[in-house]
């Protein structure tokens, strides 16, 4: 039985990143639609309606949530079989996940900071989750990324000329003030006593000697700071001068690109800071700013490519519905057949 699609970001923990659906309580074997010799079952579209609820509620809520959720859950079936195709077509391809899994999950392992496999399994299995299931929708994604970065994404080009027009068609909004974007590790002292502040820190002076060691900013962020941004790899953001705390901003404005400062007191805590990228200010030369303008061009193209490939895969593709259910992504003229 195919399981969840990896579309939706779901409520409470997420490991690492990666999208956790909830393992259907009860499996109705009612089948919503065929895809080729995979079946699409009730439980299935339920559980991605569930997760994508949860997924829109984090951000809106009331009337504004099941606006969104009716516009959004067209799109529910047409998802779950652009998934089964693309696995589909990996399949015919000859690609195999089974490394990649093995290595990705392993890296989730490290990123929670959590001592074996087995617990890694006993986490998933603390959200409801069912932990062969959540292997499966890792392995098809990382498929299903193989897929159209071979047969899409390596057909889609951005031009010099491309580039260029659009620097020059959008340097108004690229247009920025000067700051500095920056990482940051803290160590809260805000409820610690004068007995406990040693403690405090030597451990912000042995992640300090790490970080200087040249060892991963955003990992030690992720293990050992006590901030909200910890979960994003210690990355806070762009601030213009006078955002930030004197004492902070005073040596987020004299670092070097990439350098990592020493420890910084504050109200909050011991800080520790890193300097991702700063901006005089103004509009930047393209030649600074090209590989994101690649990328958003990229995007632009890859999206209507990738719907266009996947209608080509249906139509190379028995793909069958059940009365009542609606199919979004079949292209005009060329009805899914029904599903008795």
């Amino acid at each position: 039985m195919p399981r969840y699609a990896m579309r939706v970001v779901c409520a409470g923990v997420l490991l690492a990143g990666v999208c956790l659906v909830p393992a259907a309580a009860e499996v109705v074997e009612e089948i919503v639609a065929r895809v080729n010799n995979r079946v699409i079952v009730l439980s299935e579209y339920n559980g991605s309606l569930q997760a994508l609820r949860q997924e829109l509620s984090q951000q809106v809520s009331g009337l504004e949530l099941e606006g969104l959720l009716s516009q959004r859950s067209r799109n529910v079936l047409r998802d779950l079989i652009d998934q089964q195709l693309l696995v589909q077509k990996a399949g015919d391809m000859g690609l195999n996940a089974g490394t990649e899994v093995i290595k990705r999950l392993d890296e989730i392992r490290q990123q929670m900071d959590l001592p074996s496999m087995e617990a890694l399994e006993e986490a998933v299995a603390q959200q409801g989750l069912i932990y062969e299931d959540f292997k499966q929708n890792l392995g098809e994604s990382i498929l299903t990324q193989w897929v159209i970065s071979r047969d899409v994404g390596a057909r889609i080009t951005v031009s010099p000329d491309e580039l260029e027009a659009y620097y020059n068609e959008h340097k108004e909004e690229l247009d920025r003030p000067a700051g500095v974007h920056i990482r940051q590790i803290l160590f809260s002292t805000e409820e610690t006593t004068a007995e406990e502040l040693p403690a405090v820190e030597k451990k912000a002076a042995e992640v300090l000697a790490l970080a200087h060691a040249g060892e991963d900013f955003a990992e030690l962020a992720r293990k050992h700071s006590e901030d909200a941004t910890a979960s994003n790899g210690g990355d806070a953001g762009f601030f213009e001068k006078g955002m930030m705390a004197a004492e902070i901003e005073e040596v987020a404005f004299a670092l070097e690109k990439d350098q990592v400062s020493d420890i910084i007191r504050t109200k909050y805590g011991l800080m520790i800071l890193k300097l991702v990228e700063r901006s005089e200010g103004g509009i930047p030369p393209l030649a600074e700013i090209q590989n994101s303008i690649y990328e958003q061009l990229y995007l632009q193209k890859i999206q209507p490519a990738t719907r266009e490939y996947l209608t080509h895969l249906r139509g190379e593709s028995f793909v069958s519905i059940k009365a009542g259910y609606v199919d979004s992504g079949a292209a005009d003229g060329q009805a899914s057949t029904p599903e008795p």
